[in-house]
């Protein structure tokens, strides 16, 4: 066979228990001739579906009997991955396409940490890129435009799950990672513009390619969460890819072997970019309403990460830059790579990722991680957005609390006063006034005077009054 491939369709699987008796949140792994594909998680599911289908390249057939296929079902833990359960298919088991059949295969006790049992059916069978391209393609590949289109603009429509995508077909719809494509970088990669053969586009953020501890722990950090997360004021998760190549390369005279992985994720694309390009009131020409709109909007996806899931999360790398706008100013939050799950009142950390500026000071100087933390940040955005100054101290130092909130409102009422046919002046200085007050509370250096999400949302629309003395705050601040 010429194109030789070996096809693996992760159908589902049955039964699964973990030996403790708990609940179990699996993903598989497939390893084949040292490539590696990885499927979706599916969260406390102990009869998952997946229909999820890889593609492995054979670059010899003739050694496919003396390979074999591995299987892992992992638990998305806490911290680790170490419940698993595996199962290995010989080659001599491989069948072509057409008397492929799906089958059932039990989990074994493969090592001291395989301590998962249950079944997992998989269908396994050989086939070529002409076989592929004349069927549907699955789920990881590109084969047909047509289909990957409608089924990637399906996730962006919320009608079914992000999904596992082939490396190839991001390659394609990105023109090979084409710097023309560049949307934006960060310190953990590039993101890039991913046009799909129907026009629309979607945001491929390819990991940065190198040794540095904790790309591989980020990349799966933020892939797990962006899967939980569904909400109107959080990106919209679309993919992902995950996959191991061998390549031959010289390193240090000599030629060597080297593992190269590809880690990317797959979003929903906002043409807007982000919220750090319109802070600036000289430059962003953004009225009082649209700012206004986006302060409540980061406020509701903040409050879904730690008040309205099952699992909440902090995400303690809330920035300007990392909440983007779409077509209508709405903000979405975004990077959920150093994110953490709130299972303790209280996490202490030796790292200390993150943005100055945006950092709470308990963070800083003890590691102390809660959602107070976020509540920080947002108190920074909500001040930076009011008045249009990045460096909100330095702003605020230059007066007493109540002369500072004056100030700001005054320059704002001079604003809305020139706009042809204003006619609620009134309305707009108090929610301008409250912005200002709500945000000089999240910034309290004392974590346990912030105020929960819940109560934030509740004084910025005026239900509940601001009942904290502003002025204490900002001497605090000013020391």
């Amino acid at each position: 066979m010429a194109t030789c491939k070996l096809g693996v369709e992760v159908v589902s699987a049955h039964d699964l228990k973990r030996q403790d008796g708990q609940g179990i949140s699996p993903y598989v792994v497939l390893k084949f001739n040292r490539q590696r594909f990885c499927t979706a998680t599916k969260e406390n599911d102990l009869n998952p579906v997946w229909n999820e289908c890889f593609y492995f390249d054979v670059s010899d057939p003739s050694n496919l009997p003396e390979l074999f296929l591995k299987a892992t079902i992992y638990h998305r833990a806490r911290s680790t991955n170490d419940w698993r359960g595996t199962t290995k298919i010989r080659g001599p088991s491989f069948k072509p396409l057409p008397d492929a059949v799906v089958l059932s295969y039990p989990l074994e006790k493969l090592g001291k940490l395989a301590r998962i049992t249950g079944e997992l059916r998989l269908k396994v069978y050989i086939t070529d890129e002409a076989s592929i391209r004349a069927s549907d393609p699955p789920t990881g590949s590109c084969s047909s435009g047509f289909h990957v289109s409608k089924s990637l603009e399906s996730i962006l429509r919320g009608e079914s799950s992000p999904h596992a995508i082939s490396f190839q077909c991001l390659k394609e719809i990105t023109n090979n990672f084409s710097a023309d494509q560049v949307l934006g970088q960060g310190g953990s990669g590039v993101v890039y513009k991913g046009v799909l053969p129907s026009g629309k586009m979607i945001a491929v953020k390819r990991i940065t390619s190198s040794l540095r501890p904790g790309l591989q722990k980020q990349f799966e950090n933020e892939m797990y969460h962006l899967m939980m997360l569904k909400h109107a004021n959080i990106v919209r998760f679309v993919g992902y890819c995950y996959e191991t190549r061998h390549e031959c390369s010289e390193y240090n005279g000599k030629h060597v072997l080297a593992e190269t992985a590809e880690r990317l994720l797959c979003l929903e694309c906002l043409p807007k970019g982000s919220l750090d390009n319109y802070l600036s009131d000289e430059s962003s020409g953004l009225d009082w309403s649209t700012r206004y709109n986006i302060i409540k909007g980061i406020c509701y996806g903040l409050c879904h990460l730690h008040e309205n899931i099952d699992k909440p999360i902090i995400h303690l790398d809330l920035k300007p830059a990392n909440i983007l706008l779409d077509d209508n100013m709405v903000p979405k939050v975004t990077d959920f790579g150093l994110s953490r799950p709130l299972e303790e009142q209280t996490i202490c950390t030796a790292s200390r990722a993150g943005t100055l500026g945006y950092m709470a000071p308990e963070f800083i100087h003890a590691g102390k991680l809660t959602p107070k933390s976020d509540i920080f940040s947002l108190g920074v955005i909500i001040l930076e957005v009011v008045t249009g100054h990045r460096d909100y101290p330095t702003v605020v130092s230059k007066t007493a609390s109540d002369e500072f909130i004056e100030l700001e409102v005054k320059k704002w009422r001079n604003v809305l006063q020139r706009s042809p046919g204003y006619g609620s002046l009134k309305i707009d200085c108090e929610q301008i006034k409250r912005c200002l007050q709500v945000g000089l509370i999240c910034v309290n250096p004392e974590p346990t005077k912030r105020p929960p999400m819940t109560e934030v949302i509740s004084m910025l629309q005026g239900s509940k009054s601001v009942d904290c003395d502003i002025s204490i705050v900002f001497q605090q601040m000013c020391i």
